[in-house]
């Protein structure tokens, strides 16, 4: 003989399928709090300002680079393009032709973004031409600032030879290496 399951229902009747409404109602209901705690996150993903998905891009690149040269033991050498607006890795064994391929596929900060300056290892800020930053295969790279802009908007990223970027301000923070990173000299 074959045994046939049958469900009961929170009313009590037979039910040998589909669901009751008080079901259906506790999943409409809990997709609704899922979304409502879901769209605002969502939002501010989807909308973003450039300046922050740039910061971000660039945490990520150095992060990245860091990882692969450990890795790969390979020397990366980031190279910010500050009047392009753009930057491009390369490593030191590449000849002049890859190193030119490279450039010219070089990756776009996105629109109105611009890299205003960087302070590097000596203290010197650089505000034009091409900045190359070495991330060694030791998991190293130089101090550095970054000042990026969008319109009125500025943002400053500190990164430190040993813990990568440890500081972003929502603002142009003047900081002297020399005072030590992640300080800010105006204080």
């Amino acid at each position: 003989m074959e045994k046939v399951s049958i469900r009961t229902s929170i009313t009590g009747k037979l039910n040998k399928q589909g669901f009751t409404l008080v079901e259906l109602l506790v999943v409409i209901a809990l997709v609704g709090i899922i979304l409502v705690m879901a769209v605002p996150v969502t939002r501010d993903i989807l909308t973003a300002s450039s300046l922050k998905k740039a910061s971000r891009q660039l945490i990520g690149l150095e992060r990245k680079l860091r990882v692969e040269a450990v890795r790969d033991q390979v020397d990366y050498i980031l190279l910010l393009d500050i009047p392009g607006a753009s930057y491009y890795v390369i490593t030191p064994d590449m000849t002049p032709e890859k190193q030119n391929d490279v450039k010219k596929n070089a990756k776009k900060f996105p629109a109105g973004v611009a890299v205003l300056d960087i302070i590097n290892q000596k203290n010197e800020k650089i505000a034009e031409g091409v900045v190359k930053i070495k991330f060694g295969k030791n998991n190293i790279c130089p101090p550095l600032v970054i000042h990026l802009a969008e319109d009125e908007d500025r943002m400053t990223l500190v990164v430190n030879p040993f813990l990568g970027v440890t500081a972003a301000y929502d603002q142009y923070v003047e900081i002297s290496l020399d005072d030590g990173l992640g300080k800010n000299a105006a204080k």
